[in-house]
């Protein structure tokens, strides 16, 4: 099997070499996905077609975006991976492995963006959290190797009789329990092998079955104390008159759904993802600071993101300045 360094070298002389560089990739992504659940990749669901997704993404940005941080200072990781001249164990860090890795980065944020959007996704991913914390109390890894997926036993487990998934959801409904850490261990007992973090997570939540798919939001209780909508209305559009014509080029290129790293590459005056992340804290500041005043509220916390205000005010914006939407941006 080709070395990744040699692989991506010559990609960077030859693009037209990517293939055996992308199945690299695929079977990377593959491995350091094992364990996460579906609310860390698009649409939901951790499907071949989001894990062929996210290898294709991965490579891309490794390919074309400049990064700020450490070690490519300015420079496409595939570039800086070449003029480093650094081999492998480092290049798969930086790529897949570490917690800072381009993958990572990119499952970080279809996490953040599944987990505000969907309820179910927001239950399942807590689940998944709790079901970690009782494998690591009440259980051991079936196997040393770091290298291989992690697979769990029980601690106390004899010789048992190995079930199939269909066989071990059939008997764990029978229990009709709805206590996690019983359900973990049963359905480790009742298979009689060991099982993924990811499969136990996908099982417990179908024996629960956990909220609707789609919840209702709850009426506001506080609707009847706001302000009319105009006023508010009227509050954010005096605080986009007061942003400056780079700050609305930012929001433009947001509600546009343009990445950080489409605005790294494309926009000199943000060099990295953290003057972006300033820059987006500064301008939903403002607009809360503007909204508040209207409401006649002198001091109160945002529990939304900076991007999540950004995202509420451009449901105010946009039926006002449609041109947000277009390439150009604002006029």
């Amino acid at each position: 099997m080709a070395r990744l360094h040699d692989l991506i070298k010559q990609f960077e002389t030859d693009s037209d070499s990517a293939q055996s560089l992308l199945g690299a990739f695929h079977r990377h992504i593959r491995h350091v996905t094992s364990s996460y659940p579906d609310a860390y990749f698009e649409l939901g669901q951790r499907t071949p077609e989001a894990l062929d997704g996210l290898a294709n993404r991965t490579m891309s940005v490794c390919a074309r975006v400049k990064k700020g941080r450490f070690p490519f200072s300015g420079r496409t990781p595939f570039l800086t991976y070449v003029q480093e001249r650094l081999d492998d164990p480092p290049i798969r860090y930086h790529s897949f492995y570490a917690k800072l890795s381009i993958a990572r980065e990119l499952l970080r944020n279809d996490y953040a963006f599944n987990i505000r959007r969907n309820p179910r996704l927001r239950w399942k991913d807590k689940l998944h959290r709790q079901i970690g914390v009782i494998l690591k109390e009440d259980c051991c890894p079936a196997s040393d190797d770091p290298s291989s997926r992690r697979l769990w036993r029980s601690k106390n487990s004899g010789l048992t009789v190995v079930s199939t998934l269909d066989q071990v959801q059939q008997r764990l409904q029978a229990y009709r329990s709805e206590d996690t850490r019983v359900l973990v261990a049963q359905a480790l007992r009742i298979s009689g092998q060991p099982m993924s973090h990811s499969s136990l997570t996908n099982l417990i939540a179908d024996i629960v079955g956990g909220p609707p798919a789609n919840l209702e939001l709850e009426p506001d209780t506080q609707q009847q104390n706001l302000p009319d909508v105009f006023v508010i209305r009227q509050a954010v559009v005096d605080a986009w008159e007061d942003l400056t014509d780079d700050e609305k080029c930012l929001i433009a290129a947001l509600i546009r759904g343009q990445s950080y790293d489409d605005l790294i590459e494309t926009t000199t005056r943000f060099r990295d993802r953290g003057s972006i992340s300033r820059a987006v804290k500064r301008c939903g500041d403002q607009f809360v600071v503007k909204v508040l005043e209207a409401m006649g509220v002198t001091t109160a916390k945002p529990e939304a993101t900076p991007k999540e205000i950004i995202e509420r005010v451009a449901h105010v914006l946009l039926p006002l300045l449609p041109e947000l939407t277009q390439s150009g941006g604002p006029s």
